[in-house]
C-alpha cells in the first residue's frame, strides 16, 4: 500500500514539473483565447437575436450590438471550426449551436442563391419597378437624369430638398404634396395618386404615404426616413482610422458615440411602433420603402417588417450594402412588400454617387397568377 501511494505522489510530481514544448504552449494559449472568444460570442450572438424583440428603451446599450451582427456570426463560424479542428467536441457543440441560431437570420444579411438565373432581361410592362433612394438633399447635378434612365414606376425619395431636381422629375411623375422647401420625403408615381398624407405621430421628414390606383388595385406606398444615428464625419473617421489619441479622450469619444447611438435607437423605436401600427390599420396591398437608419436585426426593422416580405430576402444574390462606409456592412435602406406581392428582382446600385446612400431597386408583380 505504501508503495502505491509513493508511486501516485511521484506521478503527480512529474505532471506538476512537466515542461511544455513551444508548440504545446502556443496551442494552450490559442485554446485560452478561443475559450474567451467563445464566451464573448455566446453573449453577443444571443444578444443580437433577443434585442430585435425588445425595445431599445429597455435594452439600452445592448441594442448597439446588433450593428455588428454580420461580424459576430462570421466569428462564430471561425471559432466553431477551430474547436472542430482541435477535436474539442464539447466546446465545438456550443459554437455549432450558435451558428445554427444565427443561420435562421442569415437571409437578412446574405442570400444564398442555389438556382441562379443569369438572364437579367425583364419585360418591364409586366412588372412594377420600385426605387427607394436617400438622395442627401437631392441637389446633385445629374440626379434627375440618373433616375429617368432607370425609369421606375414608383419612386420614393428621402432627404429630398433639391426643388430643381423635383421639378425635372415631375415632368414624368405625379407626386405627393409639397410643403415649401421642407420636402423631406417624396413619393412620385406614374400611377394616379388617390390620396396621401402623414403617419400620425411622425412629421413629413420621417414618413409620408400615398394610395396609388394601379389598374383595379389600390396600393398603399409608404416612404420612411427614420431617426438618424447622429454619427458625424469625425466619428466615422475615428472609428475607421483608429486614430491614436489619449486613453481618456478615446474613452470619452467612444462613450459619446455609444450614448448617441442608444438615444437615437430609442427615438427610432418609437417611430417604428407608429409605422407598424399604421401599416396594420390598412387593408391595402402595401409597399414600404425608405431609409430605416437601422440594421436587419434591430427592433426598428423587426417592428416594421412584421407581416411583410423584404425584397432582399426574396430575390437578392449574396451580400448587399446600401450605405457608403469603409467596411461596406450596412444595409439600412429597404423595400418591403405585402406577402401576396411577387418579388421579381432586387438590386442595389453601388455605382451611384449622388449621395452617401445607394438606391435600392425592385421589380414586383401585384397579381402573380396573371
Amino acid at each position: 500500500m505504501a508503495e502505491y501511494y509513493s508511486n501516485s505522489i511521484s506521478r503527480k510530481k512529474k505532471r506538476t514539473n512537466r515542461v511544455y514544448s513551444g508548440k504545446e504552449l502556443t496551442l494552450l494559449l490559442l485554446d485560452v483565447v478561443a475559450t474567451l472568444a467563445m464566451l464573448l460570442l455566446f453573449f453577443s450572438t444571443i444578444t443580437t437575436i433577443i434585442c430585435q424583440y425588445i425595445s431599445p428603451e429597455k435594452s439600452g446599450a445592448l441594442s448597439v450590438i446588433a450593428l455588428g451582427a454580420p461580424i459576430i456570426y462570421l466569428l462564430d463560424i471561425v471559432v466553431m471550426f477551430y474547436w472542430v479542428v482541435r477535436w474539442r467536441w464539447y466546446r465545438a457543440s456550443v459554437m455549432i449551436a450558435m451558428v445554427a441560431l444565427g443561420w435562421f437570420y442569415l437571409s437578412r444579411y446574405y442570400k444564398i442563391e442555389l438556382d441562379r438565373n443569369y438572364d437579367t432581361s425583364y419585360k418591364e410592362r409586366l412588372y412594377i419597378k420600385v426605387m427607394s433612394y436617400n438622395v442627401r438633399e437631392g441637389k446633385s447635378e445629374g440626379l434627375a437624369d440618373y433616375i429617368k434612365k432607370h425609369n421606375p414606376d414608383i419612386l420614393c425619395l428621402q432627404e429630398i430638398f433639391g426643388l430643381e431636381n423635383i421639378a425635372l422629375l415631375q415632368e414624368n411623375y405625379k407626386s405627393t404634396k409639397r410643403d415649401g422647401d421642407g420636402v423631406g420625403n417624396q413619393i412620385m408615381s406614374k400611377y394616379r395618386i388617390i390620396r396621401s398624407g402623414e403617419i400620425e405621430g411622425l412629421d413629413r421628414k420621417s414618413a409620408v404615404w400615398a394610395d396609388l390606383k394601379i389598374k383595379d388595385d389600390t396600393v398603399r406606398v409608404v416612404s420612411l426616413h427614420l431617426q438618424s444615428t447622429s454619427i458625424r464625419q469625425e466619428d466615422t473617421q475615428f472609428l475607421e482610422k483608429h486614430e491614436y489619441i489619449l486613453d481618456k479622450e478615446r474613452d470619452t469619444k467612444l462613450r459619446s458615440i455609444v450614448e448617441r447611438l442608444v438615444e437615437n435607437n430609442r427615438k427610432r423605436a418609437v417611430q417604428a411602433e407608429c409605422v407598424a401600427e399604421f401599416l396594420k390599420s390598412s387593408s391595402h396591398t402595401t409597399i414600404v420603402c425608405g431609409d430605416f437608419n437601422d440594421v436587419p436585426l434591430s427592433y426598428t426593422y423587426n417592428s416594421i417588417v412584421d407581416g411583410l416580405d423584404d425584397t432582399f430576402s426574396k430575390m437578392a444574390e449574396g451580400f448587399a450594402y446600401t450605405y457608403n462606409t469603409k467596411y461596406r456592412l450596412l444595409r439600412i435602406d429597404n423595400i418591403l412588400v405585402s406577402p401576396l406581392v411577387e418579388v421579381v428582382s432586387y438590386e442595389v446600385d453601388n455605382g451611384a454617387d449622388f449621395s452617401d446612400h445607394y438606391p435600392v431597386i425592385s421589380r414586383v408583380k401585384l397579381n402573380p397568377n396573371i
